[in-house]
């Protein structure tokens, strides 16, 4: 077993999707939602917004630590007490020849008097589709979508998370082994300082109509735009992240972007 290991929340790595380039029309649905919270009244100049590069979707964190016997997968030890060596050739051979793809992820036009037969944290899609997630110092917008398929949400994204379990990847918000998580979101920038409830509602409102109000945008997640982010930063800014696309990679190369912990002891003990 493996004792007295912390694994570090930062200088990891990262299973993204339309990390860099994006489809036009996703790119347009961005920059329109941050054009409506720079001009937002309550905002005024707080909102910062995330490079168009930076912006992606997180399909899992394959965070690890590294040890003398292989990479430590962190939620698996974190969330279950487990501790699972990732297996990198087995995950690069599924995600290059295995999986379904494309997944179609739908963005906007969710009615809110219309039942998806589907509800996200205990919330209907009109209400999730757009998010203002508060933090210590800053607020966070967040756009979310969802995998569609025959004029229907489907589950798709999170069979996806809970297929690479077999690869000893715990999706971080899979806890549990009944949890479910589907949404696909994208973080758009940071709003500096604390907004109030009352805020928080109004602003989130605004763009949720929005949102609503436009025709719903399918995208495409294929194998040319999904990339391992080996980051420093949560926010994955280009200056200090580096991308390997899937397409490119081989379990060699992704096992060497991982760090080796420093200045510690820690050893594997099988």
């Amino acid at each position: 077993m493996v004792t007295n290991v912390v694994i570090p929340n930062i200088y990891n790595v990262s299973l993204v999707a339309f990390y860099g380039s994006k489809p036009p029309e996703l790119v347009t649905l961005i920059q329109m939602l941050q054009d409506c919270l720079a001009n937002h009244q309550l905002i005024q100049n707080k909102f910062i917004p995330y490079r168009l590069e930076q912006i992606h979707g997180t399909i899992i964190g394959c965070e690890g630590f590294k040890t003398e016997s292989g990479i430590i997968s962190k939620w698996f030890y974190e969330h279950r007490q487990e501790t699972r060596y990732i297996n990198f050739s087995g995950l690069i051979n599924y995600l290059q020849q295995q999986v379904n793809l494309p997944l179609n992820i739908r963005f906007g036009g969710y009615d809110r008097h219309t039942n998806y037969n589907f509800i996200s944290r205990d919330q209907h899609l009109y209400f999730r589709s757009f998010q203002l997630q508060p933090t210590e110092e800053q607020t966070i917008p967040v756009l979310i979508g969802w995998s569609w398929n025959n004029n229907a949400i489907s589950l798709a994204i999170d069979h996806l998370r809970c297929d690479l379990q077999q690869f000893n990847l715990l999706h971080k918000y899979h806890a549990m082994p009944n949890t479910m998580d589907n949404d696909f979101y994208l973080r758009l920038g940071t709003i500096n300082g604390k907004l109030n409830s009352e805020e928080i509602n109004a602003i989130a409102t605004d763009l949720r109509n929005i949102l609503e109000a436009q025709p719903a945008l399918s995208v495409m997640i294929n194998l040319n735009n999904l990339a391992f982010a080996q980051y420093q930063d949560l926010t994955l800014p280009p200056t200090t992240t580096k991308i390997i696309p899937v397409a490119e990679i081989t379990a060699n190369k992704l096992k060497r972007i991982y760090y080796s912990p420093i200045n510690t002891n820690l050893k594997s003990e099988i």
